[in-house]
């Protein structure tokens, strides 16, 4: 059996925090063990401040941090945000995000080192999976992400969180390689059976709705989900704010490769009818097909390739930062007079240039078709 610890906490004032990270802790029964160095791995996927809500609240982190101290010698805070891993990039976002006040604290480091290793996987996809430094350094990792919708992934949570493991470029080229929505959910779980967090605490208490995971509205939630398995804390996120396993494709394949037993999963502190919100704006799975097996494999293809969602740009708003055109994996973008423009037939429907950017200059539609069939 599984626990998940759901937790009350209304504000980002650091006592209360703390005490609800403390609280979750012990109704999971969790004991933080003695360590040399722990990474601590919020979500920072890019350069925004804590009350977009794009970012894992710099107070979560810095609770955590004073939790862990008293039996941790040294604490890493790392991440590899959406874009090139640069030093000048984390710094940033480390500034942005209110992380960067952290390093202040005595033994806690943030990371600038840009390097990565490989590993060797065995019985994996990969072969060979590049990691950001800290993770070699570290003798475990405690997750904090962000609970937030997603327009590829429909939501973004723990297991997703330690993507952020994989350096910049690399991501880019992971997007490439698995361009199927499903192989990539698998992709996203081999690195969490090889990361393997020792405890994962979600920021619920602001959250994400709508045109996630950077262009959406903060939602107030007024919760902390703790639990050492990444997986059952994503299923229960889901199902607060109002998602099943089928909506969800990493809960899909996780149920699929018996990592996800819904009977195993105990819910432990508050109830889920006692903090769902009433209302919550959620993303559609991008590869709904209504064609797939009823028609020819050709026609099939071309009618999914029209009905499926696509990024749409606004060159009004579009500011000719370039960040969608160093982000997108296919190629698929080209500045012209500081406007970016997108070749629709090189789109791989990532939508890595809607999360990164920042101006919300880019949004995902769907073919009035496909709008008129779900009505």
């Amino acid at each position: 059996m599984c626990k998940v610890a759901i937790v009350k906490c209304d504000t980002y004032n650091l006592q209360n925090v703390k005490d609800a990270i403390l609280k979750g802790i012990n109704l999971i029964g969790c004991e933080i063990p003695k360590k040399d160095c722990v990474l601590v791995k919020p979500n920072l996927l890019m350069k925004k401040s804590p009350e977009d809500a794009v970012t894992t609240h710099p107070t979560v982190v810095q609770a955590t941090v004073e939790i862990i101290k008293e039996k941790v010698a040294k604490v890493i805070i790392a991440d590899s945000p959406g874009g090139p891993y640069t030093k000048k990039r984390l710094e940033n976002i480390y500034q942005a995000a209110g992380i960067k006040v952290l390093e202040n604290l005595e033994n806690v480091y943030l990371n600038y080192d840009t390097s990565y290793r490989d590993l060797n996987v065995e019985r994996s996809t990969f072969k060979k999976l590049s990691l950001i430094s800290p993770y070699f350094e570290s003798q475990g990792i405690i997750n904090l992400p962000k609970l937030k919708t997603h327009q590829m992934a429909v939501f973004t949570g723990a297991v997703k969180n330690l993507f952020g493991l994989v350096p910049g470029g690399q991501k880019a080229e992971m997007h490439f390689r698995f361009q199927d929505v499903r192989r990539f959910m698998e992709m996203l779980i081999e690195i969490f059976i090889v990361a393997k967090p020792m405890l994962n605490i979600m920021d619920g208490i602001v959250a994400m709705e709508g045109e996630g995971p950077s262009a959406g509205k903060p939602k107030k939630l007024g919760i902390l989900l703790i639990s050492e398995d990444a997986i059952a804390l994503d299923y229960v996120a889901c199902k607060i704010i109002g998602l099943d396993i089928k909506d969800v494709p990493l809960l899909e394949v996780a149920k699929e490769k018996g990592l996800l037993n819904p009977d195993e999963v105990e819910i432990v502190g508050e109830m889920i009818e006692d903090v769902a919100p009433s209302s919550f704006e959620l993303v559609l799975r991008p590869e709904i097909s209504f064609v797939k097996g009823r028609l020819p494999q050709f026609l099939s293809r071309f009618l999914d390739s029209f009905l499926s969602p696509r990024p749409v740009f606004d060159r009004n708003i579009c500011i000719g930062c370039a960040e969608c055109f160093n982000a997108c994996p296919a190629q698929a973008i080209e500045m012209k007079s500081r406007k970016a423009y997108l070749d629709l037939k090189k789109c791989i429907k990532c939508y890595c240039c809607h999360e990164l950017c920042p101006a919300k200059a880019i949004k995902i539609k769907r073919s009035f078709l496909f709008e008129k069939i779900l009505k």
